[in-house]
């Protein structure tokens, strides 16, 4: 991927999913803006879970393969420095941030990234 990146996070994947969210619209319009989004191995997994739960097997099924199919995103397992620095942002948030949220904010490190996120504790964090 060449083009700038956005890391994903569940929150910006799940409002892309459910109409009900209040970020629906603004998720939508962010996907279509970008170049070019990673969606970590961790989050797909957080998001097509949820989906699971809250909505169902047939729309967490068809929102994996959406996402999956999408030539502007790529799924990514981490290297041994992203989960590194993952572990690290973890454990320096002292338990005011959350693992998935530590992978999202390590991506952004490793690629130089901004997250597409809606989650207020990544969006603060990702600008230090």
């Amino acid at each position: 991927m060449g083009e700038p990146v956005q890391v994903a996070d569940t929150s910006f994947l799940y409002a892309l999913f459910s109409k009900s969210d209040a970020f629906h619209g603004k998720a939508r319009r962010a996907a279509a803006s970008a170049d070019a989004i990673l969606v970590p191995s961790e989050i797909f997994a957080e998001t097509v879970s949820l989906i699971h739960y809250r909505v169902g097997f047939t729309a967490a099924k068809s929102a994996g393969s959406w996402i999956r199919v999408q030539k502007r995103m790529e799924v990514a397992a981490p290297s041994r420095s992203v989960l590194n620095g993952c572990w690290g942002i973890f454990r320096a948030a002292r338990g005011r941030l959350s693992y998935p949220d530590a992978v999202v904010l390590a991506w952004c490190r490793e690629r130089r990234a901004t997250p597409l996120a809606f989650d207020q504790a990544i969006l603060r964090r990702a600008k230090r």
